[in-house]
């Protein structure tokens, strides 16, 4: 071979050794298990990792294996149908589904810790989120870096809100602080017994506090920080907050959507996502009241599939499984349950919204929300009537301020983009 051949044919291999190390490929899994809410963001993350050139695997409730496969997404489904179960109750605020939910998430854990080990055999790294409450000792166990992600900076113990099983949001930092206290008390009979039963069979030191150990060392926050910014008495864990990963869908065409809004001016969009079906089919007559006593026209999120008796009105319009990132800036305001998904799309559309809390850190998104100066005060779900709903409106489209309010933080928000900002961040999980 010729000298300049020889040092041509040294450079090439050079040059590709270089991009084989700077690709890195490695096994991740990324596993939620929750609503809708739980697994759109991680659909999110796991696709722009698959786009980084990742061997990249979700694990998610098995209704999602559809949506997962369409998008080309590897999935494996993952415990029980939460849909299903979320469908079957009478509605989500009462005593009696707190206890419902407790009974099934124990039954799912205990699943998780079957099923997780051949999912996650010679993985690289694993992300969790929401209920994976498995997940954290069986990475431990097999000695596979591990990563959490919080869709809310609730999720992370402090003074400045209650834990999230608490409703009241605006009480003392001692009040806050006791909440934690009596939570952490109480979950020692229930999911920290439960992980360590496991852990003794692993071989595996106890823990002392569940909620801790699923958080890992290192959270990541994925709520944007215009409207929900960490509090400063968070110490540990360390935590890197990147903001709300939102998932892309493309364009659908609507043409009774487009005539509907081409008909009027901006309705109000109304819709309580995955909460129980026949608590949502209920609701509907409330939301039509509300909006004829504001004067207002709406779009409902339909989630269910039997005919209303509003569905030939003028004024209403159903729609169903319409990207929100799409429709939500067409519209004057945003009604909805105060999910950190829905709470996050609407911040980034520009436009108020109006939370009615079911659960858990939904009343904490509608203080914050209010605290934001975004929309007015949450009507909570247990307290919803048309009149309370309709004064709402009046108050949230009567108001310059909030308006102007939402543009900005919206403009805030688009400044930096959250979905790479989390990439970034898990990469440097990678061993």
């Amino acid at each position: 071979m010729q000298a300049w051949a020889r040092e041509l044919f040294f450079l090439c291999r050079a040059a590709n050794l270089l991009i084989c190390d700077d690709l890195q490929i490695m096994k991740i899994v990324l596993a939620t298990f929750g609503s809708r809410g739980d697994v759109q963001p991680m659909l999110a993350l796991s696709l722009a990792l698959k786009s980084k050139g990742h061997d990249v695997l979700l694990a998610a409730p098995p209704e999602k294996a559809a949506w997962a496969k369409q998008l080309g997404c590897p999935f494996y489904p993952l415990g029980s149908d939460v849909t299903a179960f979320i469908d079957d109750m009478e509605n989500a605020h009462s005593l009696r589904s707190a206890i419902y939910f407790v009974s099934f998430l124990r039954n799912e854990l205990n699943t998780q810790f079957g099923l997780f080990p051949k999912i996650i055999a010679d993985s690289d790294l694993l992300i969790g989120s929401s209920l994976t409450f498995a997940l954290a000792t069986l990475a431990e166990s097999m000695g596979i870096a591990y990563r959490f992600i919080a869709f809310a900076p609730q999720m992370l113990p402090s003074g400045h809100y209650p834990f999230p099983a608490f409703k009241h949001q605006r009480l003392p930092k001692w009040y806050n602080r006791m909440t934690w206290r009596i939570a952490r008390i109480l979950d020692h009979f229930n999911i920290t017994r439960l992980i360590n039963n496991h852990r003794k069979q692993l071989g595996l030191k106890l823990i002392q506090d569940a909620w801790r150990h699923v958080l890992g060392r290192h959270v990541i926050v994925a709520s944007d920080s215009a409207i929900a910014k960490v509090p400063a008495d968070i110490n540990e864990p360390a935590y890197t907050q990147t903001g709300y990963m939102h998932l892309n869908l493309p364009d659908q065409q609507l043409p009774q959507l487009d005539a509907f809004l081409e008909a009027g001016p901006p309705p109000v969009y109304a819709g309580f996502g995955s909460m129980p079906m026949r608590d949502q089919i209920r609701n509907t007559a409330v939301i039509v009241a509300a909006a004829r006593l504001s004067g207002q026209r709406a779009v409902i999120g339909k989630f269910w599939d039997a005919p209303s008796e509003f569905a030939n009105s003028d004024d209403i319009f159903f729609i169903k499984k319409y990207p929100h990132l799409k429709l939500f800036p067409k519209m004057a305001a945003v009604i909805h349950h105060g999910g950190a998904g829905t709470t996050a799309t609407t911040a980034i559309s520009g436009v108020p919204q109006i939370i009615v809390p079911h659960l858990l850190d939904q009343y904490y998104w509608g203080n914050q929300i209010y605290q934001s100066q975004l929309g007015p005060r949450p009507v909570w779900r247990s307290k919803l009537t048309s009149k309370k709903l309709a004064g709402a409106i009046r108050q949230c489209l009567s108001s310059e301020h909030y308006r102007q309010q939402a543009r900005q933080v919206s403009d805030k928000i688009k400044q930096q983009d959250s979905l790479d900002l989390a990439v970034t961040e898990i990469m440097k999980s990678l061993p």
